[in-house]
């Protein structure tokens, strides 16, 4: 399935205590599985991946679509989301993810 733009994500290097001399894990191991939650806090998926896309350092997640029919690989580019705690928050709401889903249906 091919992914398709959604969001951004605004930076993938989580900083982690470095000890003894050990390498930090990468970003794409602390980013692949968080949450993905809208603006306004609803939950939309889970990330699958990271990559790059035109030279933009993006996620891949798996978002759930409207009314429970299945889920979808999307595209999130790092200028529309944020790291925060243990989950990726994008920049939009939970209206316009649905927006651009179903616009991209089409």
């Amino acid at each position: 399935m091919k992914p398709s733009i959604l969001a951004c994500l605004a930076c993938l290097m989580v900083a982690t205590p470095v000890s003894h001399g050990q390498t930090p894990p990468s970003a794409k191991r602390v980013v692949i599985g968080m949450p993905i939650y809208t603006a306004d806090g609803a939950k939309i998926g889970e990330v699958t991946n990271v990559g790059t896309h035109r030279g933009e350092r993006s996620i891949i997640g798996e978002v759930g679509q409207t009314l429970g029919l299945g889920t979808r690989l999307v595209l999130i580019p790092k200028s529309l989301a944020t790291i925060q705690d243990d989950r990726i928050v994008l920049t939009i709401t939970s209206d316009r993810v649905s927006e651009m889903l179903a616009k991209d249906n089409k």
